[in-house]
């Protein structure tokens, strides 16, 4: 046994109850017999693949993209079963699935799909992208049109003794007015009003070409749904009510398949774990492609000024150095950005819109923009040569909100008392125990004015459009990808694969050119602190994980706000729910 394995060998024998031994995930070989591939989509799937407990890591959404691909090109896979869950408010993901899963079907290939639940997104897949869909019989079925939902909370703050000191820039923003007000403004009524009308018209057309039906149909299944079993029957919006396995043999004897391979494309718990620490410890870098090739890099998550990974969200400092490293390798030829960020701090934004800048300098960078480019994360996507994204993305809030909690009443519940002893009009500007002077409250908005104009600026020079083209869409309006490409702040319309694609075609590269995806690495402090603290990297929390935020609170401005980051932030305005 050589030293390596010998040492391999004592830590599974040492960790192994613990956290089991890392293993490369098993990849599909060419089938020899006729089959049938099973897929279990139990969730959106990550952009970037993370790992848990005693657990095999879960896929990333390109993974199964490239898996679905791959039904297509082997003669000897004959159909696809897809076991598919809720996908929530995943809408440019289910766009491309919908795409992925099309062409199988154009390949004379059949698609079978069976669920336990679904909701509006899931459905929107299953009914455009299916030759046979299933229900469990005791299933449900969710399709009950769009909604948009946003929680004022200045009562509640009012009752905690906090008030919100918030100043905004963009008609359209409405970032003060969930911590601010008790109702919605007629700006941001307007905005999600036409968010929402996009999705459903969406939606609606993905049901009702998929499922024959026709406008009044529609209707009257969104209006009395949720559906059970029988009743989805009944109003065509399924084919069959069956459990898993009676549905599986279905779809098997349609693909005249002799065995079924499964492939489990499970979300994931995003916690950080005992394995995740001894992975770190022990890791060893992966063999990189060489010669011509192009990378693919992501920006996933809400956006800090940070210069080292903490796990959650994305922070500018590891993002900053992927992108010098890819700049200055020539055998890189062209690069892929996959972007899926509600924004966050202005600073960091901008100096993650430079770094990318000097890489486009260089070589074509293809931004594929995923459920979300907004406020910070559409920031650094301008810096790009070109924008894809699907017209169910959401893309936009280009505008700046900055501000602070503050907890004077609270404090004097708690019978706290400070003594402030200043040099400087402005100087006590931050303090958490007193609201904004009319000098502070100026200088602050001086700041966010500043920022809104830089970052104007950017959109300007990355995209090629006049300031007068640029007002329409900016003022912190959100929208779909479909109105961003209607006015100039997308290229074309398509996902992932198609920006790969793109990216290829212009570094002249083949379509068997190498690939070098550039993960997120996370550094030994980042995992010991989210072990110690129990922070789920898919979920927002206070500094040092002491309190998780309800859904309802879980927006990047608020947790910037509580985390204390200072200066203004390019964040989307609310927790926007949308399924």
């Amino acid at each position: 046994m050589t030293r390596l394995a010998w040492r391999r060998t004592a830590r599974c024998v040492l960790l192994g109850l613990l956290v089991g031994c890392e293993s490369p995930r098993a990849v599909p070989a060419p089938p020899k017999v006729d089959e049938l591939r099973e897929f279990v989509i139990d969730g959106p799937a990550p952009e970037e693949s993370a790992g848990e407990l005693m657990a095999e890591p879960s896929y990333s959404h390109r993974e199964l993209l490239d898996q679905l691909a791959d039904v297509v090109k082997q003669p000897k896979i004959k159909g696809v079963f897809l076991r598919l869950s809720s996908l929530g408010g995943a809408w440019a993901r289910v766009a491309e699935l919908h795409t992925a899963l099309q062409r199988i079907r154009d390949a004379k290939k059949p698609v079978h799909c069976y669920f336990d639940d679904a909701d509006n997104s899931a459905y929107a897949l299953l009914a455009s992208s299916c030759d046979r869909i299933s229900i469990a019989p005791a299933g449900m079925l969710a399709l009950t049109g769009l909604k948009a939902q946003v929680v004022y909370a200045r009562e509640l703050l009012e009752t905690l003794g906090l008030q919100a000191e918030l100043l905004q820039v963009g008609r359209f923003k409405g970032a003060a007015d969930a911590l601010t007000r008790s109702d919605m403004p007629s700006e941001v009524r307007e905005v999600l009003t036409q968010l929402i009308d996009d999705l459903q018209a969406s939606l609606a057309a993905r049901v009702m070409q998929g499922r024959s039906l026709d406008a009044a149909s529609f209707a009257k299944a969104i209006d009395e749904g949720p559906h059970a079993p029988k009743a989805a029957l009944e109003r065509h919006l399924v084919d069959a009510i069956a459990f898993d396995d009676e549905a599986r043999a279905k779809a098997k004897a349609a693909a005249s398949a002799q065995r079924v391979v499964r492939i489990s494309h499970g979300h994931g718990s995003g916690r950080i774990d005992l394995s995740d620490l001894w992975k770190a410890l022990w890791r060893s870098e992966p063999r990189k492609p060489e010669g011509k090739r192009i990378a693919l890099s992501y920006l996933d998550g809400t956006i800090r000024d940070d210069e080292h990974d903490q796990g959650a969200g994305a922070s500018s400092g590891p993002f900053i150095e992927a992108m010098r490293r890819i700049a200055d390798d020539h055998d890189i030829r062209a690069l892929v950005l996959r972007i899926d960020s509600p924004g966050g701090s202005a600073l960091a934004s901008d100096k993650m819109w430079h770094a990318v800048r000097r890489v486009a300098k260089r070589k074509p960078v293809i931004v594929s923009i995923g459920d979300m480019a907004a406020s910070g994360g559409y920031y650094v996507a301008c810096a790009g040569t070109e924008i894809f994204a699907e017209d169910d993305s959401l893309v936009g809030s280009i505008g700046v909100v900055g501000g602070k909690i503050v907890g004077e009443k609270l404090a004097d519940r708690l019978g706290l008392r400070t003594v402030t002893l200043v040099r400087g009009q402005n100087a006590d500007w931050s303090s958490p125990f007193k609201p904004f002077s009319d000098s502070e409250r100026a200088a602050v908005l001086r700041s966010m004015h500043d920022t809104y104009d830089t970052f104007l600026s950017r959109i300007r020079e990355g995209r090629k459009i006049e300031a007068s083209q640029l007002a329409a869409v900016a003022e912190g309006r959100i929208m779909t990808g479909q109105r961003a490409r209607a006015g100039g702040l997308v290229d074309s319309v398509g996902g992932l694969p198609q920006a790969l694609a793109r990216a290829r075609s212009k570094a002249g590269l083949p379509d068997a050119a190498p690939l070098e995806v550039w993960h997120k690495e996370r550094s030994l402090f980042g995992l010991v602190s989210q072990l110690a603290s129990g922070v789920d990297s898919r979920v927002s929390a206070l500094p040092g994980g002491l309190l998780a935020l309800p859904d309802f609170m879980r927006s990047p401005l608020l947790l910037s706000l509580l985390q204390r980051e200072g200066g203004p932030l390019t964040a989307l305005p609310y927790a926007l729910e949308l399924n």
